[in-house]
């Protein structure tokens, strides 16, 4: 049986999190190659939430505003990303601060979704339709795989 969805969501959050306190410490080596791997984990998170389970999380009744803005929030996080890739490492002060407003935009969505939708999914959706969520989220992600590379 496929893995529930909220478990799948959580322990990507805890990696991507990982990522980011490891990337804005001063002095890192490698820090390019480091954020391409980010950037990997995290544009198919993104892309993946937003086709397998937004649309159903919008269909759950009072979700649709806290959906809404969750899709706000990830164009926004891809903005900043855009933004940061086009900025050098080579002054790492500069840098780090845009990540770090970044992984901070970050750490509040995640913060939402596993205090607020999470909680929710669980109450209003039965254990095989998060599974079953689990398996679209995971096909959504690997289609996207592709996007992750630009």
């Amino acid at each position: 049986m496929a893995q529930n969805v909220i478990d799948i969501l959580k322990q990507e959050h805890k990696m991507v999190l990982s990522q980011f306190s490891e990337l804005s410490s001063k002095g890192m080596s490698d820090r390019e190659r480091k954020y391409d791997t980010l950037k990997q984990n995290l544009m198919p998170h993104l892309i993946g939430e937003e086709k397998a389970l937004y649309p159903r999380l919008e269909e759950v009744e009072g979700m649709r505003d806290t959906i809404l803005e969750s899709i706000e929030e990830h164009s926004a996080v891809k903005t900043l990303l855009g933004q940061l890739d086009s900025s050098s490492t080579s002054d790492e002060d500069v840098w780090v601060a845009k990540l770090k407003v970044i992984e901070e935009n970050v750490e509040h969505h995640i913060s939402e979704e596993e205090e607020k939708i999470f909680p929710e999914m669980q109450q209003k959706m039965s254990s095989s339709e998060l599974s079953s969520l689990g398996s679209r989220y995971e096909e959504a992600k690997r289609s996207a795989m592709p996007v992750a590379a630009r």
